[in-house]
């Protein structure tokens, strides 16, 4: 048998022994520092390359961790990665619009998820080659006919809508998606039937519901804006339904019916009834104000109470649970569906609708318990 050879290690530099080698402690993963900080491992990748799509606060806090617990970047991965994403650049095709039919024109940063997958069809659209130029649809005087003209002046070859909270939205906009090809992000249009891509709402209710069973909460209540449950065509409850498979014991849904920028007296007046009635030891919802509601009731949040958020925005991890949207990758696959609609000269109505759904990640925060072995039997 030949003899196995051994070569010395190279590390900063210096060359290192076996021995040495040995006594090193590894460096940790993503995955166990995303873990320790209670948020997505894309989101750790992020951080430690210091990119802005990730809030300031929030990627020193995640440095910060990842410095504590000994992470060391490999320098030759790094530079590797690098040249991959530069590699993906390429030269000018055309130009695409990105259109916020809301009526808030600054959706983005009243939404951190708009952000981010604004930021990642940004980035999608310059490694195929296509700058991307954005538009209010109520910017001024301007039109959905005048806005249609403008994208034809400038010579848009494709479209993304953004924003949109009831059929409406999209339908005033038909002198723009009866010209170009268009798809919208964030729902599943129905009237227009146009292609979408947007999260899976199903099995977000499902999955939020599904962790707090496995930390032991049993009597599970969910908590949503009346108009978001129609938008989304009541997924999050079907899968949430799904999760308790018809528990006898869950609490009705609480819909909350206040105005959608109010500060919601009404509901928050029948959320302390819906407790006191059905009471519930968790819920899940879309509304960080749940738990100062909670807290004005006395209610002590996570042992006595658990609270998963369906949409866990970039600010809130750290200090919520709940499902992270992918948001980034929502940008991403918003710009590949358009320029595929393009390359098959689709304008309009599409042929047949398609959709590309989603799934987020279930990311752990103290708006829950610990997981331990006297909670992990599963459910009742």
């Amino acid at each position: 048998m030949d003899e196995m050879i051994f070569t010395p290690l190279e590390r900063g530099g210096n060359v290192i022994s076996i021995e040495q080698f040995d006594g090193m402690t590894p460096s940790p993963s993503m995955a166990a520092i995303a873990q320790k900080a209670g948020v997505a491992k894309s989101t750790v990748s992020l951080a430690l390359r210091n990119d802005p799509r990730v809030f300031k606060a929030q990627r020193e806090r995640i440095q910060k961790i990842a410095q504590e617990m000994g992470y060391e970047p490999n320098a030759l991965v790094g530079r590797l990665m690098a040249e991959l994403r530069n590699s993906k650049k390429q030269r000018y095709v055309a130009t695409l619009a990105a259109i916020n039919v809301s009526k808030f024109q600054s959706l983005d940063q009243k939404i951190s998820s708009v952000a981010e997958c604004n930021e990642g069809s940004e980035q999608r659209a310059q490694s195929l080659g296509y700058n991307l130029d954005r538009f209010w649809l109520y910017e001024g005087d301007t039109s959905p006919e005048r806005l249609a003209k403008i994208l034809h002046a400038r010579n848009i070859q494709g479209v993304y809508f953004y924003g949109a909270r009831n059929d409406m939205d999209l339908l005033v906009c038909e002198p723009i998606w009866s010209r170009f090809p268009c798809v919208v992000t964030g729902q599943h249009s129905k009237v227009p039937p146009l292609n979408f891509v947007t999260n899976d709402h199903y099995w977000t209710g499902f999955e939020a519901c599904s962790q707090l069973r496995k930390l032991g909460y049993r009597k599970i209540g969910i908590v949503l804006d009346k108009w978001l449950d129609a938008l989304f065509e009541h997924r999050y409850i079907a899968g949430y339904k799904a999760a308790l498979e018809d528990d006898a014991a869950a609490p009705p849904v609480l819909f909350l019916e206040d105005p959608q920028e109010s500060p919601r007296p009404q509901g928050k007046r029948r959320f302390a009834e819906w407790m006191e009635k059905y009471r519930p030891d968790a819920c899940v919802c879309v509304n960080s104000f749940i738990v100062d509601w909670l807290h004005e009731l006395d209610v002590q949040v996570p042992d006595k109470f658990g609270v998963a958020m369906l949409d866990l925005q970039t600010e809130f991890r750290g200090k919520f649970a709940g499902i992270s949207q992918p948001a980034i990758r929502k940008g991403f696959k918003t710009i590949d569906a358009l320029v595929g609609q393009i390359h098959r000269n689709e304008v309009g109505i599409p042929p047949f609708q398609s959709g590309i759904v989603l799934e987020g990640e279930w990311t752990p925060g103290p708006t829950v318990r610990i997981l331990n072995a006297s909670c992990s039997g599963g459910g009742a």
